[in-house]
């Protein structure tokens, strides 16, 4: 079987300031504008609030698939309450409008992924998926705990219903434990340190906390990530997507195939002919599977 290495590695800078004020702090854990090498994952965003209470607008979205995970604290809105642990996996689709007037409570900390759709996909009807953390399979072996919230870790493969295939894990590693991570060999890969320090791939790349270490797609088949922790153990949430391959332009809260389609989401917006995500039906996931 293929053994991944890691390619490159980034860190997510400082907490800056953020759109809602003095209390939201935020940093880009990956910055839109290099798709080729992060192909289908288009930025991820790191929000931090400081004091709790009301925050945000509602805002569009259109062409792309959001997935919001609580690392901290709670967050309530017309769509409900996502608890520490929970993941909100919103695909946008043709448009929809996420109300995110919500109360948060203080030290909230969450990442939201953007991930952009397949081109067949791209205009499908919007959904929204609550993925509970209590409801997600979990995979365990001594000094190893993994949580899937999309696709699959040894037997535990989660019910979430993807557009495009994903795989999100969140692993917690006793001290020196190991863990080998099996992923397709085309999709790009990578982990976000939440805590402690992981050497990570084939040669053992030493990944502290906060930062992020990229393993691109190797071919066809099966592959495997091999993850050990420092001597304090570590968390991390492990990303897989299979790249799309299909160009986009983007602005503001839309992903298109071309100006005219992003032309047609703005228009559509204003014209109010997008849903709300509090209004959407909860997805019937119990008979669908995760693309693996």
């Amino acid at each position: 079987m293929l053994e991944r290495s890691i390619d490159r590695v980034t860190r997510t800078p400082a907490l800056g300031p953020g759109f809602g004020g003095d209390r939201h702090k935020a940093a880009l854990v990956i910055a839109p504008g290099d798709l080729r090498a992060t192909d289908p994952f288009f930025l991820m965003a790191d929000d931090n609030i400081t004091l709790g209470g009301s925050f945000g607008e509602s805002h569009p979205h259109a062409g792309l698939e959001t997935v919001t995970f609580m690392l901290n604290g709670t967050m309530e809105d017309t769509g409900g309450r996502l608890e520490e642990g929970d993941v909100e996996w919103m695909t946008a689709g043709s448009g929809i409008v996420h109300s995110e007037n919500a109360t948060v409570s203080s030290g909230m900390r969450l990442l939201q992924l953007w991930v952009i759709l397949p081109e067949a996909h791209r205009n499908m009807s919007p959904r929204v998926q609550i993925l509970r953390r209590a409801e997600m399979p979990v995979h365990a072996e001594p000094g190893v705990l993994a949580t899937v919230y999309s696709g699959k870790s040894g037997e535990a493969t989660a019910p979430t219903v993807n557009a495009a295939p994903i795989t999100l894990v969140d692993i917690r590693l006793e001290p020196r434990a190991s863990f080998a991570s099996h992923l397709p060999a085309s999709r790009n890969a990578f982990v976000v340190v939440i805590d402690g320090e992981v050497e990570a791939g084939a040669t053992g790349e030493r990944l502290a906390q906060d930062t992020v270490g990229w393993s691109a797609s190797i071919g066809g088949g099966e592959s495997l990530l091999m993850l050990r922790a420092g001597d304090s153990g570590a968390r991390l949430l492990l990303y897989a997507g299979q790249p799309q391959n299909i160009p986009v332009v983007a602005k503001g809260p839309f992903i298109a195939g071309s100006h005219e389609e992003l032309a047609r989401y703005y228009s559509e917006y204003r014209a109010g002919k997008f849903p709300r995500a509090g209004t959407m039906r909860p997805v019937p996931s119990a008979d669908s599977r995760a693309s693996d």
